[in-house]
């Protein structure tokens, strides 16, 4: 058997998520649909990270075991063919028989981007929040460092079982502005389900100065407690994947 590595992309727009559902169209389902239409066997994909419903990715890495012999190249041709617009592979290869998307991977990077103009634009609503209000992106960036380091982000998450391990590492936080955005990023060991998004939900508080700097660092020290404030789904994106 051949495990085989895709590097993907998709508009999450459309999709209920990643994670294969019953009745409902996913990332995980469409894929595997299309693999197994296109290698005649049962197929199973495993993806880095899953993502939710309206969330987007640029890099999103995805794993699955064939018999079939199509070189990696011709997959990638034959898989585009077949595959809706908003879903494509950008690239394939073998990987080492011991390699999974999920346990292998050493750090995801997801960007949650902010379109600031006094006006939505029609070329920006799905891959962006519409947000033309002032923000402090210093007490931001200033916000997002004291959450950096591990600890547990129990408090970060939405339904979590009690036996879930929530301990997790942020690598590397920033907040950067261009004319038009403003582009909150947060590299991690992995995220719980709704952490990004609650995150940046109480960090636009804190940029407009709703809240203090120190608000989300306070949730750390009491896990029983959870923020409430998720932003929308559709200015997340999953960037990359590192091994």
């Amino acid at each position: 058997m051949r495990n085989l590595r895709l590097l993907i992309e998709y508009d999450g727009t459309d999709f209920h998520g990643f994670a294969r559902q019953k009745a409902a169209r996913t990332v995980q389902g469409v894929l595997e649909t299309t693999l197994q239409s296109l290698l005649k066997e049962p197929i199973q994909v495993i993806g880095a990270s899953r993502t939710d419903a309206g969330v987007h990715a640029r890099g999103q890495v995805v794993n699955f075991f064939t018999s079939n012999a199509i070189p990696a190249d011709r997959l990638v041709v034959a898989l585009n063919k077949r595959l809706p617009p908003d879903l494509k592979v950008l690239r394939a290869a073998d990987a080492p028989p011991d390699f999974h998307a999920r346990h292998s991977a050493r750090s995801r990077l997801y960007r949650y981007t902010l379109y600031t103009r006094p006006h939505p634009s029609v070329w920006r609503i799905r891959y962006a929040l519409h947000y033309p209000y002032p923000l402090d992106t210093d007490r931001m960036a200033e916000t997002l460092r004291l959450l950096e380091g591990t600890h547990d982000f129990r408090a970060f998450s939405v339904k979590t079982p009690d036996e879930q391990n929530t301990i997790r590492t942020l690598y590397r936080t920033a907040v950067r502005r261009t004319r038009d955005t403003v582009q909150i990023e947060l590299e991690g060991s992995g995220f719980l389900r709704g952490m990004v998004r609650l995150i940046v939900g109480s960090l636009l508080l804190v940029g407009r100065g709703r809240l203090p700097i120190n608000t989300l660092q306070s949730f750390l020290h009491n896990p029983t407690q959870r923020l409430t404030v998720m932003a929308p789904p559709q200015g997340l994106c999953l960037i990359r994947v590192k091994y």
